[in-house]
């Protein structure tokens, strides 16, 4: 019977602790990108694993310049969606420097090459399944849970104070 418990003491610590980080990746990175640099991602495809898997979060920041072998997150200009792959290649388009960039579990390069100008900065850091902890507190569900469970929590604990309060005051008074 301990074991049980302890495993579930263990789970609930894990899910407490992944709720945590995402809480304060999220907080964090809401002030970030615009002070520091840095700039916060979701891998939402298997195209870099195994090094970086499906649900990671990517922490990226600008460099002066970016080599072969960077894994990078770059934007096209013409597209809202964001890809992190890896440079394999220099190249040019149109007289402006570019790369060839491919990701790990992909056999050929991807179709455009991209602008060294589109490149919004080099993968200094991924946690792996992290994402899918801040997608959930992005959706709605997931925002409820985070304001509604704390809220319940709090009022839970008053109402018990109160109760309390309430009790000790009868068992004071003369009957």
């Amino acid at each position: 019977m301990s074991w049980y418990i302890s495993r579930l003491i263990y789970s609930v610590a894990i899910m407490v602790g992944a709720g945590a980080a995402a809480v304060l990746l999220l907080l964090v990175g809401s002030l970030w990108p615009g002070q520091h640099g840095y700039d916060i991602r979701i891998v939402e495809s298997g195209s870099m694993e195994p090094t970086i898997p499906t649900g990671a979060v990517v922490l990226t920041r600008p460099t002066a310049s970016y080599q072969v072998g960077d894994v990078v997150t770059y934007q096209r200009r013409t597209d809202q969606s964001a890809t992190t792959h890896r440079l394999i290649a220099d190249t040019e388009v149109a007289a402006e420097a570019a790369f060839l960039a491919q990701g790990d579990a992909n056999n050929v390069p991807d179709a455009q090459p991209v602008l060294a100008v589109e490149i919004a900065g080099k993968v200094w850091l991924d946690i792996p399944y992290l994402g899918y902890v801040l997608s959930f507190f992005r959706s709605p569900l997931g925002f409820l849970v985070l304001v509604l469970v704390p809220a319940l929590l709090i009022l839970r604990e008053q109402i018990v104070r109160i109760a309390r309060t309430f009790a000790e005051e009868q068992e004071k008074s003369p009957k």
